[in-house]
């Protein structure tokens, strides 16, 4: 922590742990993130991969462990200032436009009333839904409703972004468009956090792959050298060795 700040990852992220009850959902697990960085979070469903989101983005209380970015120990309100946190099921408010929902997120956020118009409006130009902005978000598709999530996810300009299955549900042309601006992001130096089943796309999108089982990082490394490390050329075959293989043997271990 005593590098200076240029030095420093953007996230770093010591022994954290989630328990409840008897129960380990994450269990102290440790990794940095850089700016730029495009990480993808892997795991079979239970795996800790949530959890962990949303820890990092302030909802969720660890058991154990720190969370620092820019160095910096934050509590839980101050991660909620800093990150733009994605969730897999998002609550909407389908009697709003789309404008008037990300107006209504940048009021919540503090924004004046004309940087929330102008950030909303850049946004949805970004994201491709500036001809239906004024449409209720009733009658969005899933596909457009993902896409809104994101662009309030994005309205702060959060440093560290956190997005639990950002592609699901979104049409191809869709799809192409968001892994553009998430590349995008990544080039100004945001760091992005990705959880996802889509091997396919975190192969194509991310330089780097964690992969949770049980709660325990099982692997963390470039796509390189995962595949090194496996003995495989596709993250799918990577995953299949290496997250399946490490769940069977906790599981037998806990037989014992």
């Amino acid at each position: 922590m005593e590098q200076s700040e240029h030095r420093l990852p953007l996230l770093e992220v010591e022994r954290l742990s989630k328990a409840y009850g008897c129960l380990q959902a994450v269990d102290h697990i440790s990794f940095q993130l850089w700016p730029g960085e495009l990480v993808a979070l892997l795991g079979e469903n239970g795996a800790g991969k949530t959890t962990t989101l949303q820890m990092l983005a302030g909802l969720l209380t660890p058991s154990e462990g720190s969370i620092y970015l820019r160095g910096q120990r934050l509590t839980a309100d101050e991660l909620k200032s800093l990150v733009g946190y994605m969730p897999e099921m998002p609550a909407l408010y389908p009697g709003l436009t789309g404008q008037e929902f990300l107006e209504f997120v940048g009021g919540l956020r503090g924004f004046s009333r004309a940087s929330c118009r102008e950030r909303a409006s850049e946004l949805l130009v970004r994201f491709g839904l500036e001809e239906v902005a004024q449409r209720r978000i009733r009658a969005y598709s899933q596909g457009m409703k993902r896409r809104l999530v994101l662009c309030a996810t994005l309205l702060h300009q959060p440093p560290l972004l956190l997005l639990d299955e950002p592609l699901n549900g979104i049409d191809p042309s869709g799809v192409m468009l968001v892994k553009r601006e998430l590349a995008a992001l990544s080039a100004q130096g945001h760091a992005l956090l990705i959880a996802t089943h889509l091997l396919d796309v975190a192969e194509r999108l991310c330089g780097r792959a964690i992969i949770l089982g049980r709660g325990r990082i099982v692997a963390d490394g470039s796509l390189d050298e995962l595949r090194a490390r496996a003995g495989e050329s596709t993250l799918e075959q990577i995953f299949a060795r290496l997250a399946l293989a490490s769940s069977a043997e906790t599981a037998k271990e806990e037989r014992r």
